[in-house]
């Protein structure tokens, strides 16, 4: 099976929180693990917060980042999806940035891998399969 990879998802698996385990599993049974380019950005944006709030050492932080970067085995670039987020975002009035990969996950006919509640509510009524 495909996958499309979310940064919450990728988080919780590098840094060890729940459902950590259960993604690195599923990315075990994944046939190809893909995620938009903005995936870079959305990880190290959430490490960097975990490093301001003192809750992870720079160092731990950069080791994280290099795991997660690992677990994608290919970047889409956010510029060949941007007009078709920019329509699916404005219609169905959810954030730009989730639709980056429900929109990749459409294209590739692959399942998203998060535990973002909200994103996976939006990509049940979309028909796009999520792994939780």
């Amino acid at each position: 099976m495909k996958v499309v990879l979310d940064a919450s998802a990728a988080l919780a698996a590098v840094l060890g929180r729940e459902p950590g385990k259960v993604v690195l599993e599923l990315l075990d049974g994944a046939s190809v693990v893909v995620a938009p380019d903005l995936f870079v950005a959305e990880v190290t944006s959430g490490l960097w917060k975990y490093v301001t709030a003192s809750q992870l050492s720079l160092e731990a932080a950069a080791e994280g980042l290099d795991a997660a970067l690992k677990l994608v085995d290919r970047y889409e670039p956010v510029a060949t999806l941007a007009h078709e987020v920019l329509r699916e975002a404005s219609v169905r009035r959810h954030s730009v940035y989730d639709l980056c990969y429900v929109v990749l996950a459409r294209r590739e006919g692959a399942a998203v891998l998060t535990i973002d509640g909200r994103l996976r509510k939006l990509i049940a009524a979309i028909g796009i399969q999520v792994y939780t």
